[in-house]
């Protein structure tokens, strides 16, 4: 009696390993886009703050500015968000809500 072993073809192996993962590639963000979304501010901290309030330093337009000049310097940034209360009457139940408010000057 004789046994045969039967191997996959070569090209088969090779399709299987070349397969997509059906996760598509991360699309960069337009610069700026992330800080308008958000409505944040960024600041540097003050290097002499003692570290029991926060104290902001020197604004800056961007996250990436505030986190390179961060680097340099070897201090932290805060990244801020002001908000403004909203009351809602519109249902049963009052609601207390909030929207972002926006630097003046901007669209």
């Amino acid at each position: 009696m004789s046994t045969m072993t039967a191997s996959l073809p070569e090209e088969r192996t090779n399709q299987t390993a070349i397969r997509p993962t059906g996760r598509s590639a991360r699309k960069p963000r337009p610069p700026g886009e992330e800080e308008a979304i958000s409505g944040a501010r960024f600041f540097l901290s003050n290097s002499g703050a003692a570290g029991h309030s926060p104290e902001l330093g020197r604004e800056f337009s961007s996250e990436g500015e505030v986190r390179v000049e961060a680097l340099k310097l070897g201090v932290t940034y805060y990244s801020l968000r002001e908000w403004r209360p909203v009351a809602d009457f519109t249902g049963k139940n009052p609601e207390l809500k909030r929207e972002p408010v926006t630097k003046k000057g901007t669209g």
